[in-house]
């Protein structure tokens, strides 16, 4: 699984901004998880790797919290818990896209793609699963353990398949 490095530096890069002009996050903090990010990059470590998780896990200058009830209030989104979600047979879904851009699309009805991230405030991040899948787009927000949690059974998925069905 390749992560497409200059997707995932757009994407962070943008959502870096944009806390910074919600007034979630300071610019000097944002500087400093930045650098942070470039060693990720630098060593190849991009899965599992992002500003968000940097702010929130390692720094603890953002709270996960504040910024879904940011998205939730200012954004109008939804927020949404993906424990018991299982990706439907055949959807597809490329996992490197998904950890590059903490999204995943999680349905499609009639031309419309439900969308879960943790970076709805990344455009570049909106606007690759909008031009991959087209169509109207409905969005909410979920926290990044959860995300992560989706992602991989996504990645397991295929082994799972093949595993015979116990009765």
């Amino acid at each position: 699984m390749d992560i497409d490095r200059s997707l995932f530096l757009r994407g962070n890069r943008a959502l870096g901004q944009a806390l910074v002009q919600a007034g979630l996050l300071t610019q000097q903090n944002l500087d400093l998880a930045n650098a942070r990010l470039i060693d990720c990059v630098r060593a190849g470590q991009l899965k599992g790797n992002g500003l968000l998780p940097i702010l929130t896990h390692e720094m603890n200058v953002l709270s996960e919290t504040r910024l879904l009830q940011y998205q939730a209030t200012e954004c109008g989104i939804g927020l949404i818990d993906l424990h018991s979600y299982q990706a439907r047979p055949g959807a597809g879904v490329d996992a490197a896209a998904c950890w590059a851009t903490w999204t995943m699309p999680i349905d499609e009805r009639e031309g419309v793609h439900f969308m879960v991230s943790a970076y709805y405030l990344s455009q570049p991040a909106r606007g690759y699963w909008e031009q991959l899948l087209g169509g109207n787009m409905v969005w909410y927000a979920a926290s990044l353990p959860v995300l992560i949690e989706a992602f991989e059974r996504l990645e397991s998925r295929p082994a799972q398949a093949a595993q015979p069905v116990s009765k």
